[in-house]
């Protein structure tokens, strides 16, 4: 009857633990999107220090032709400029937040001009975010362009 007791006792502990664990960081929500907003800002205005503060390393990059781009092509890519934005914004975002790690979706609208004359594209995109050593970062993003 002791042992049992015990068990129980035991187990009860370890459940209680592992409840109080689970929501250790809270609703992170807020704070990942507002990172998302700070995504598009620098990337539209072409801020390669910015984005490095919002990347983790290693970070994966899937672009929206497919092509893959590691953390420090993705940062070159960024601070040449080679996308000339007049609009970035992404919409609709989505945060599924486990524990230290937060899978965003959404979706993006892009004003780009190009050889003279401006594009418009929409796409979906999913971010994952790893929260260490008190900051989010983000690992791997990947976008999709939408058919018109």
């Amino acid at each position: 009857m002791r042992m049992t007791l015990c068990v129980l006792l035991l187990t009860s502990i370890s459940w209680l633990f592992a409840a109080g664990n689970v929501g250790l960081l809270g609703d992170e929500s807020p704070r990942i999107v507002s990172l998302e907003n700070s995504w598009d800002q620098a990337e539209t205005k072409h801020d390669s220090k910015a984005m490095s503060l919002l990347v983790s390393d290693p970070f994966d990059y899937t672009d929206d032709d497919g092509s893959y781009m590691d953390r420090v092509q993705w940062l070159a890519h960024v601070d040449k400029g080679i996308d000339q934005y007049e609009h970035l914004d992404s919409s609709k975002m989505t945060v599924h937040q486990h524990e230290n790690v937060a899978i965003v979706t959404g979706t993006y609208r892009e004003q780009l001009c190009g050889k003279g004359k401006a594009v418009i594209r929409s796409g979906r995109f999913t971010d994952t975010w790893i929260y260490k050593s008190g900051e989010w970062k983000c690992a791997a993003s990947q976008s999709t362009l939408l058919g018109h």
